[in-house]
């Protein structure tokens, strides 16, 4: 298990990271945020007990992404300060999600085996999160409230998978907590 310290450190940087992502993101000043989120990354990997043990924090981030492309794709959400050429979410939004891929196997550690309350919770703090990027200028939620109900539905399904995913990969790999 993790010590007292590093699960309210990671908990700490990564509510800080969302809010500088945010708030970055909202003035289209994220250059600096992305460095600082590839450092605390890097921290997070040098305390892995090996570099093989990088694949599922990867996974991760990459499955989040990918669901939040879908959300994109489907119109559920737009980016302010992003090109109308670009098709793929802002760079901030996958430094966002390898941030917090370094919370699953931390301070969300608890929630590995709890899957049913990570959907509950993924469905409600999911949109929260929306709302208050809308609310700081980082994106846009176009459609009327049913978008978000379908934002709801993915991170009810997300949350889980991610959680899932951690949990099955350090049963294979014999991961110890970070």
């Amino acid at each position: 298990m993790p010590s007292s310290k590093l699960i309210i450190f990671n908990f700490v940087s990564f509510q800080l990271l969302w809010w500088a992502c945010v708030l970055s993101a909202g003035t289209g000043k994220e250059d600096t945020l992305l460095c600082l989120i590839g450092l605390l990354t890097l921290m997070h990997l040098h305390w892995m007990e090996g570099w093989e043990q990088s694949l599922p924090l990867i996974l991760t981030a990459l499955t989040g992404c990918i669901f939040d492309q879908v959300v994109y794709s489907m119109g559920w959400v737009s980016f302010d300060l992003q090109s109308e050429a670009i098709s793929y979410i802002p760079s901030w939004m996958i430094a966002l999600w390898l941030a917090f891929a370094c919370t699953l196997n931390v301070s969300m550690r608890w929630l590995q085996h709890q899957l049913a309350l990570a959907a509950l919770l993924g469905a409600i703090f999911g949109p929260l999160a929306y709302l208050g990027a809308e609310k700081l200028g980082a994106v846009t939620l176009p459609g009327p409230t049913s978008d978000l109900a379908w934002i709801a539905l993915e991170w009810g399904l997300v949350l889980p998978l991610l959680l899932w995913i951690r949990a099955t990969f350090n049963a294979t790999l014999q991961v110890r907590p970070v």
